[in-house]
């Protein structure tokens, strides 16, 4: 927890003398009118500036959270000690493999309707082939490196999510095209459709949280690497619809995320069944909604915690058998209060509930082991800090009780990936 804590500080103060970054859509107006730094990939002609306020060490701030945070997660316990046999087909895995594409054939049905975008057809075709070709080769690359084996047992390439790298490149190419210069909706829909395809790949037994969280760094960073290219390749052709302006020195009201956050130390209540205490939970990772009314506002959350099992021995899944999840769904309350100028402190609570009673079967030295997870209120409640990586983008890490009636207490470290606007 030390290292954690460490890094996590080594993250967040180099960036508070980093000046202010400032709310979007308040009003809506052209970038050229704002005294932005200069952007070097499409001259300084004031007017460029329109179209690439922000360097790409900037924008590349949030994507290296998330690959941090997924290096750092240790739900590498899932699979030392519990032993998958046989893939699980479910409809989440199908549901997966459609929402991957999802946010680009949105993308390219509104390019086709007539609704102007970023980019002419050239330009924006060029990125997303960049895109494609430098997300599939660090996606592979990886996978090759690493060689982690599936949740499923069926082959050791799950680390990174591809299906996951995929939909965030997808995802960013809507919110480059359409979110930044029409409507942060845009955005919202692409972002939560590639976090709901993550998620899907979880609960299909496909991958674990860790596994996502890198994909869909792989893919924003991707994206952006591949919209600087193209500046280069074609300056200012091309270009048909400027970023919209942000307001100064403005919180922002929405804020969208990728909430993730992975169990320190656990206290487990129940007695029997799954009361065994090497039963734990592990990861959490979900997608959440904010809407701040200055510093205060109502969060709503849905997710799921997968467990561990942290005993000496093997455990041994069935074929077709799936990591025990718990899934909740909880509102609550936000309170987010700046203290620099990309700095703000915040605390969360939240009340839920875990509607779905399971039970999971294993093998464990030649006997059966059953895990009985009962439904039951889902409380969590954190602090943390706030970074603001971008115009339209923020990093929260956090620490925290999450609260399992009856079944679980669990003191947690994680960090959420925000859309804000």
């Amino acid at each position: 927890m030390k290292r954690i804590l460490i890094i996590s500080a080594m993250l967040l103060f180099p960036l508070t003398g980093i000046r202010a970054v400032i709310n979007p859509f308040k009003p809506y107006k052209p970038l050229n009118e704002i005294d932005y730094t200069l952007n070097w990939s499409l001259g300084k002609d004031p007017a460029s500036i329109a179209y690439r306020p922000e360097s790409l060490t900037t924008r590349s701030l949030l994507p290296m959270g998330m690959l941090t945070t997924s290096i750092l997660y240790n739900d590498y316990a899932l699979d030392m000690r519990i032993k998958k046999q046989g893939s699980l087909i479910s409809p989440p895995m199908h549901a997966a493999d459609m929402l991957q594409y999802s946010p680009a054939a949105f993308l390219y049905v509104m390019k086709a309707a007539g609704m102007e975008s970023r980019s002419d057809w050239s330009r924006m075709i060029t990125a997303h082939l960049l895109s494609v070709a430098m997300m599939t080769s660090i996606t592979r690359v990886t996978k090759n490196a690493i060689q982690r084996e599936r949740p499923d047992g069926s082959t050791r390439n799950s680390y990174p999510s591809g299906h996951t790298a995929t939909a965030f490149m997808c995802a960013h190419m809507l919110h480059k095209e359409y979110g930044e210069t029409v409507s942060p909706w845009i955005s919202v829909g692409g972002y939560g459709i590639a976090s709901a395809a993550g998620i899907c790949r979880i609960i299909s037994n496909r991958h674990f949280c860790s596994d996502v969280i890198c994909g869909g760094a792989i893919g924003i960073f991707t994206t952006e690497l591949s919209y600087d290219l193209t500046d280069l390749l074609f300056g200012e052709q091309g270009l048909r619809k400027p970023i919209v302006a942000p307001d100064m020195y403005e919180m922002p009201q929405w804020r969208f995320s990728m909430q993730s956050s992975y169990s320190m130390t656990s206290d487990v209540f129940t007695a029997g069944g799954y009361g065994n205490p090497y039963a734990k939970p592990a990861c959490s990772i979900g997608i959440q909604g904010t809407r701040l009314f200055g510093c205060v506002g109502p969060t709503l959350y849905a997710g799921l915690t997968q467990m561990k099992w942290t005993g000496t021995d093997n455990l041994y899944l069935p074929s077709g058998g799936s990591v025990a999840d718990v899934y909740t769904v909880a509102g609550g309350v936000d309170v987010q209060v700046p203290v620099l100028e990309r700095i703000s402190l915040n605390c969360q609570a939240l009340a839920g509930y875990s509607p779905q009673a399971n039970s999971y079967s294993f093998e464990y030295q030649n006997q059966p082991l059953e895990w009985d997870i009962p439904a039951g209120w889902h409380c969590y409640a954190n602090v943390g800090a706030t970074v603001r990586t971008s115009a339209f983008s923020s990093v929260t890490v956090h620490g925290g009780l999450d609260y399992y009636d009856k079944v679980w207490r669990s003191y947690v470290l994680g960090a959420n990936f925000n859309f804000t606007f």
